[in-house]
């Protein structure tokens, strides 16, 4: 479903605290706006609710019919409250808050807005990152990645497109709104996510529930910070669409990314090619090891 078609003036008009209010993007099922409330600047997400059942393969059995973008817009500003970590997007002043508008009932929430940009407009604008900014890069997004284990939770979405990079030069993982909490059954267990940074075990429909955890992370962090090294995604050489580039992910080993950077310190290869384990008992058995690995990392 497309994101609501929403005008600044309507923002205005359903926030009339919200003032200069920009329209900043559109994401998934969300169109987002910047506006300053009480002086401060906030993003503003807007999403429409679905009305539709969901495939049972996507809710627990004791679920027959859910509004999906309720649940999950429930689930992000819930996990937003919860995590305590610079790393990790704030929520806002505002709360899940439903509205109708023209006739349209529509969803909005607040969060922290970001000074900075995704790293998918940094890669084009600046290239691939040096030693130092690829081991700041893993450090906050493993912070992010062990915030969310601590309550059982795991983000399924780590890419380029879901990480800011402040003008200060933290970097911070964004949208929750695809977490899998392990302690609730019924969060959605479907494809979710986005293909080309899934982790080999998110493939397994049956068996995602019993071991899927914090390692299918890392394992998106990996492809992200292959990326970020080289310029190059490990895994679309050669793929014509999504079930190709699936299918590379789990059998095609990518040239080690020091092949494509030379100047790529060998710490950080080794890395990088570790969290690309096919298997999670190939990647580091903890964040707090793959922590300690980026620290060891000459930069």
């Amino acid at each position: 479903m497309a994101s609501p078609t929403l005008l600044p003036a309507d923002v205005s008009a359903i926030l009339p605290d919200a003032h200069n209010v920009v329209h900043v993007g559109d994401g998934g099922q969300k169109r987002v706006f910047r506006a300053e409330i009480g002086g401060i600047s906030y993003a503003i997400k807007f999403l429409r609710p679905t009305v539709q059942q969901i495939a049972t393969s996507e809710i627990a059995d004791d679920v027959s019919v859910v509004d999906d973008v309720t649940a999950r817009a429930t689930r992000e500003v819930q996990t937003l409250g919860q995590c305590h970590t610079p790393y990790l997007v704030k929520p806002g002043p505002i709360g899940l808050t439903a509205v109708e508008l023209k006739g349209e009932r529509l969803l909005y929430f607040t969060e922290e807005f970001i000074d900075g940009e995704a790293l998918t407009t940094f890669l084009k604008t600046n290239g691939p990152l040096n030693p130092r900014e690829l081991v700041l890069l893993g450090t906050h997004i493993t912070l992010a990645i062990q915030e969310l284990w601590g309550l059982s939770k795991i983000h399924r979405d780590v890419k380029p497109a879901n990480i800011m990079r402040r003008r200060s030069g933290e970097y911070v993982l964004l949208d929750m709104g695809l977490v899998f909490d392990l302690d609730d059954r019924s969060f959605s267990l479907g494809p979710m996510g986005t293909a080309a940074y899934f982790s080999p075990e998110q493939m397994d429909f049956k068996n995602r529930r019993s071991i899927l955890d914090f390692r299918s992370d890392t394992f998106s962090l990996g492809i992200v910070l292959y990326q970020m090294a080289t310029g190059q995604h490990p895994f679309l050489a050669g793929a014509a669409n999504s079930w190709e580039v699936l299918t590379n992910i789990q059998t095609m080993s990518p040239p080690p990314p020091k092949q494509l950077r030379v100047d790529l310190p060998d710490e950080m290869n080794s890395i990088i090619l570790r969290l690309l384990g096919k298997r999670p008992a190939l990647r580091y058995r903890s964040p707090k090891m793959l922590l300690d690995a980026l620290r060891g990392v000459p930069i």
